[in-house]
């Protein structure tokens, strides 16, 4: 499908019919309606609801909004990356890593593959399915994700190559002032936690790990949940539960005293930090970055 297939359908969902649609991607009506119609020819769907009057996107266009805005998201990145490349003669490099990993090593990832002279580093923070659709549709270089230690390896798929470059620990976290209530709690029988939700990482690691260990010692009161660790971390200092973040993230607060571990009460988990790119790529940024990234492992 052309590039500008896709805005003129985002022009379409953005103002509702042909003529405001037009103005948006400034050409003529006709002209534009002629570009939608051949559109619709070669996709053999109507695109265009012309059984109301004013016309308008059409239900299939409307079920297929998020894809669309986001599929247009990406080429216009594309574009301005292939655009700066060219610009400037720096070479382009996007890595993909879970928010967690963002925020707490983001800078030490950087630093470690960034060359200013040569690559332009784009890092992109997602969920961890994220990272990997990302790295596997090629809209990433490299991912950088968590991997709990004690779980079975998956088989990795014969067009990707992994190395871990490092480690870190889940850890049940409060604020410090709060703490002696949480454990008094605990220890009458109910535990006040920040949870996440099953499907996310952090929740399911949560679930598989944490929560049977803890079942017979205190039943659990989820009092909110979060799809954020950062905002997790939040929660839990303003004395509202235990949440378990990862220990890079939390570390600066623990050393200012702000939050407490509960590590001995509540156990921890060991995670690995494990790198990914395809196997045959020839890039020779996405190269030079694995090298310096798996050696900085």
């Amino acid at each position: 499908m052309r590039i500008d297939w896709i805005e003129d359908l985002v022009a379409l969902l953005d103002s509702g019919g042909v003529a405001d649609a037009a103005r948006l991607r400034n050409v003529t009506q006709p002209a534009f309606s002629r570009r939608i119609k051949v559109l619709e020819e070669v996709l053999g769907i109507e695109v265009i609801d012309r059984s109301v009057k004013p016309s308008g996107p059409s239900t299939i266009l409307r079920d297929r909004e998020t894809e669309l805005r986001k599929l247009a998201a990406e080429q216009r990145l594309l574009l301005a990356d292939m655009r700066q490349e060219h610009r400037t003669g720096l070479r382009q490099l996007v890595i993909a890593s879970q928010h967690a990993i963002t925020t707490s090593m983001g800078t030490q990832i950087i630093n470690s593959v960034a060359e200013p002279s040569r690559t332009h580093i784009r890092l992109r923070s997602a969920n961890r399915d994220e990272c990997e659709t990302l790295l596997i549709r090629r809209q990433a270089a490299i991912s950088v994700t968590y991997r709990i230690r004690s779980e079975p390896v998956s088989e990795l798929p014969s067009f990707l190559t992994e190395a871990v470059i490092g480690s870190d620990m889940l850890i049940p976290v409060c604020g410090t002032t709060h703490a002696g209530g949480l454990i008094a709690g605990c220890e009458s029988g109910v535990l006040r936690i920040i949870g996440y939700p099953a499907d996310v990482f952090l929740g399911a690691a949560i679930t598989r790990h944490v929560l049977p260990a803890l079942d017979g010692t205190c039943s659990i009161s989820v009092v909110t949940e979060t799809g954020l660790s950062t905002a997790a971390l939040q929660l839990a200092q303003s004395g509202l539960g235990v949440a378990w973040v990862p220990e890079t993230l939390a570390r600066p607060a623990l050393s200012r005293g702000e939050l407490v571990a509960l590590t001995d009460r509540l156990g921890g988990i060991d995670m690995d930090l494990v790198a990914q790119r395809w196997s045959t790529t020839a890039n020779s940024a996405t190269l030079d970055a694995w090298a310096r990234l798996t050696a900085e492992g």
